[in-house]
This record gives structure tokens, sequence and C-alpha cells, in this order.
């Protein structure tokens, strides 16, 4: 193995440095005094789907596509995005293509997978019902269910806080154990798995962590939790360089960091007071009975699929009846007025805005003509918005996306990413107060992304010392110039030439290629069980309120 890459997920060095100083995580430790480390930028908005898939390509939102772990179509629908929404090359199919192996395990974003030389099994988000989620197929066999793969979320669910926690610890070994297999079987060139247990400790469990917290518990049997996943990272990227030749690279990297979390700014309680939402009144009859509704297909569907009756059901009722229940349990824009909305609130994890614009959605109200000062009223409103009882400032900055994104589906993108302070964030849905403590259904949630994650480079061709300026963008050309393959044109990013010895940049040119440009996804999209299934995990995550 020439390349091992270690990722993890909300990576945050305020949880590392602390641990390393107090010699609790000794192979990082050993990594960070060998090589070359620093902060990783991530991208604009620091949330997973577009920064494991700008590292995965090495380009921005505006070319790879992916920028929410939803999208919605111009009828308003909400659908969960994967693999074959991407439209930029990932950097293993440039490796492979110049000859060079790979093996993948949990990687995010890469279901459906496509065959690689090697292997491949998929990260986040992986429906716990399919088999198609690793190549070849022989692998699913080994590693399955995919389910025994990620977190049981019905403990988080029910409280159950401290099975939660063991519970993500014995996921992460158990990727260790069979990653380690894999890669013994396969002796990949190039080997990267992603563990993911440390975006959901974080949070959940920040306030057991952080001394600064507002709701810090300092009593709780919790406390340390955070510090006890990392500790098992750390024992697993052990083992793996027990693995490694002696004359391997090894990067360690996450797509975001990781702080406290206090607030959410219910953000579609000021959109309707500035008129810029409509949505129908709490007790007018038609919402009253969509929400009777909604409640009583939710229960009943549940129930059949508990007997197993689901499918006999299915087949007796026509699909308009299916889409009506989707619409109706679709809480997050279902009380939504489009003719009188300008605008919308996409989701927690995309903190961004869209536009009702015209021939892009099918009950518009802005024309083409109009966008730039709808957009520069919206700016202005957002950036109004003061705390009711401090007077603080909420939000720090509303960016329009075409000033932060480039390429061949730019025009894909939320119009509007909001940026606020760093112990807030929005969230949609109905509020008695424009502010609240932070919680998802009922739970804490007391963590949230940052901009700067964590890069660590260790190894025979990387030099030692630290780097400020390297961001989730130049990941894939790194990869492809540490690999002395070509880097296409398209990516943004560049290679990181000054982690390298001079031994190696003195001898290394970086060679482009024009091959690689706008790419079409080569995978399927969901089925409507795999939608649904989806649809609940990222909502209990709290990524869709």
């Amino acid at each position: 193995m020439d390349t091992l890459v270690i990722g993890l997920d909300g990576g945050e060095w305020d949880v590392i440095d602390p641990m390393i100083e107090a010699g609790e995580l000794p192979n990082l430790a050993k990594l960070k005094e060998d090589g070359v480390s620093g902060p990783l930028e991530s991208i604009t908005p620091p949330v997973s789907p577009p920064a494991w898939n700008s590292i995965n390509t090495g380009t921005n939102p505006g070319k790879h596509g992916i920028f929410d772990f939803s999208t919605f179509d111009e009828d308003y629908n909400r659908r969960s995005i994967n693999s074959s929404d991407r439209r930029a090359t990932p950097f293993w199919k440039v490796l492979n293509d110049h000859g060079v192996s790979t093996g993948l395990f949990k990687v995010p974003f890469v279901y459906p997978p496509s065959e690689v030389d090697g292997f491949v099994v998929s990260g986040f988000p992986t429906p716990n019902s399919v088999d198609d989620f690793a190549k070849p197929d022989s692998v699913a066999e080994r590693v399955g269910p995919v389910e025994n793969l990620f977190e049981d979320w019905s403990l988080q669910q029910s409280g159950d806080y401290e099975a939660f926690k063991e519970n993500l610890i014995e996921v992460a070994e158990r990727q260790t154990d069979l990653f380690i297999e894999l890669i013994r079987e396969y002796e990949t060139d190039f080997s990267m798995t992603v563990y993911d247990g440390s975006d959901r400790v974080q949070h959940f469990f920040w306030k057991y962590f952080d001394e600064s917290h507002p709701r810090y518990e300092p009593d709780s049997p919790l406390v340390g939790a955070i510090e006890e996943y990392y500790a098992t990272v750390d024992r697993g990227i052990g083992r793996l360089l027990e693995e490694a030749d002696e004359d391997c690279d090894v990067i360690v990297l996450s797509d975001h960091g990781f702080g406290p979390l206090s607030h959410d700014i219910y953000i579609d309680e000021w959109l309707e007071q500035e008129g810029i939402l409509s949505r129908r009144s709490e007790d007018s009859a038609s919402r009253i009975t969509d929400e009777v509704l909604a409640t009583a297909l939710k229960m009943g569907w549940d129930g059949l699929k508990k007997a197993n009756l689901d499918g006999a059901v299915e087949s007796m009722l026509p699909e308009t009846w299916f889409q009506f229940g989707s619409d109706l349990q679709n809480e997050s824009h279902r009380d939504t007025v489009w003719v009188e909305t300008k605008a919308f609130f996409t989701t927690l994890s995309g903190q961004a805005i869209y536009l009702n614009l015209e021939d892009r959605f099918s009950q518009a109200t802005v024309p083409p003509e109009e966008y730039d000062e709808v957009i520069e009223e919206i700016q202005e409103s957002l950036c109004s918005i003061r705390h009711p009882d401090t007077g603080e400032q909420l939000v720090e900055e509303v960016i329009r996306s075409d000033e932060v994104f480039s390429g061949w589906v730019v025009d894909s993108a939320p119009d509007l990413i909001v940026q606020t302070v760093s112990d807030c964030t929005m969230k949609g849905g109905r509020s008695d107060s424009l502010i609240q403590p932070s919680a998802q259904n009922a739970h804490d949630r007391s963590g949230d992304h940052r901009t700067d994650g964590i890069f660590i480079a260790d190894g025979p061709s990387l030099a030692e010392g630290e780097i400020t300026d390297a961001s989730v963008l130049d990941i894939a050309p790194t990869l492809l110039y540490l690999q002395d393959t070509k880097v296409p044109s398209a990516m943004d990013g560049k290679a990181l030439l000054d982690i390298f010895t001079i031994s190696v940049a003195s001898k290394r040119d970086v060679r482009e290629t024009e091959k690689y440009g706008q790419a079409k996804g080569d995978g399927r999209q969901w089925n409507e069980d795999e939608e649904a299934e989806l649809e609940k995990r990222l909502s209990d995550m709290g990524y869709l309120s």
C-alpha cells in the first residue's frame, strides 16, 4: 500500500490537541510530530454532503452538484441525494485509469458504488435495506448487513445515550477489523476509510466535553464520551499503521470541524414575519385535517410494515395515494402557501434559502428581472435579525451562491447561504419564539459544524512542519500528485506541494489532463422505501428540521 487516507468526520483540533498533550492519542500524536499538519478549510456551508464531495472530486459544489443531503424538484418536493447526482469525477476513478488500485471503506456519498479496481464499501448515506452497497458483490456478503456498518439511531431517539455511545464505539472497532481484512486480501495501492461516529458523538455530547458550554454537565456519566470515541479511532489508526508498508504515506483529514451549539433560530418564523414566506394559520381547517391525516397515515403504515402487510397493501393502491401520503408527511414545507411566498428555507444542514423563482418552481412568485432586488431584500432582512433578549446580531453574513460557487451546475444551487453566529444555527418549522435552546426531536443537540477541520500528513514523501492554507478542494489533486498520476484541469483545488519533501517536489511535476470534465452519475436513484428510510434517518439526526 502506497497511500493510506483516514477520515474523521468532523475531526476537531480543539478535541485532538488537548488529548495529544495528555498522552491519550499516541498514534495521532506521532503522525503530527513526524509530519505536517494544520487546519483544513471546509466548503461553504461546512456540512458533510458538499464537503466530502469536494474532497472526493477536488471541485466546488458548482461543479459536483451536491449542496446538501437533499434537493427540491419544481413542485417543492424534497429528494435525498446519492452518488448518481454527482457531476464531477472522483479521484479514485482517475487513479484506476492510471493503473492505481483503490480500496474505499465507508467513504461518504459513494452509494450506489461503481465498479473499481480494488474494492469499495459505501459510507453514509446508505439504506439498511440494500444489498448493492459494495463492489465486488462478494464484499457485501463479507461485511454486511448494512445496519451493522452504521450506528443504531433508535438508541439515541429513545434517550439511551450511554448505549448510543457504546454503539458508536463498537461500530468504529468493527470498521477497523473489516477494513484490515479487506486491505490484506486486496493489497490495493491506495486505501481510504472514514470514521463517521465522531460527527454523531459531537453533535449530541459536546456539552459533556466543553466546560464553556452553557449547558455543560460536569457530573454526567457521559463526560468523556467524545474523548473515548477519539481514543477508539486512535487505536484503530495504530492498527492500520501496523498494516501499512514502511514506505506508505499517511493522511488524516476531516470534512469540517466542530464547536458548541446553544440555540436554534426558527427562521421560518422570521421569514413569515417579514412577509417573505406565507404559511397557513395553525388553526386553519385544512391544516388540522392534514395533520390528522398525516399522523393516521404514518401510524397505519408503520403498523402494516410491522405486520409484513405493506407489500400486499401497496399493490392494491394507486401510486397517487402514496404521493399524497408522502406530501402530507413532508413537514418542512407542508404549510407553505407557495403563491404568496418569495423564498423558503432549505434544511438545517443546508442553512440556505431558495427564491421562489420563475422557470424553477411551479408556483413561483419571483420573475427573473426581480431576482437581484429580492436577493438584496432578503440579505438585508436576515442580517437584521437580533436576539430578542440581548440584542446580539445572530446572522453574520448572507452569501449569494453564485459568489462562492462556479461551474456547470451552479444554477442548481440554493440562492443564498446563511452564516449565523458560531453558537447558533437556523432551523425550519414553527416555534413560540424566534430563539430556542438547540434541540432535535426533544433531545439536546449541543455541538455543530465549524469551517476548519484537521489535516495531518506523514510518510517518506512528506515533510515536517505546519500548513495554514489547505482546503478540502486540495485533497483530490494532492492524492493524485502523491500517486504520480495526472490531475484533471477541471479540479478547483491545487496539489499541496509544500507538504512534500524537497526530493519529491524537485523530481515530480504536476501533470494535468483535460480528460475529466463534467461527469454524469451512473448510479440509480432511491426507490420509495429507501427514500422514506433515509428521510427518517436524516430527520432523526437533525439534518432536515
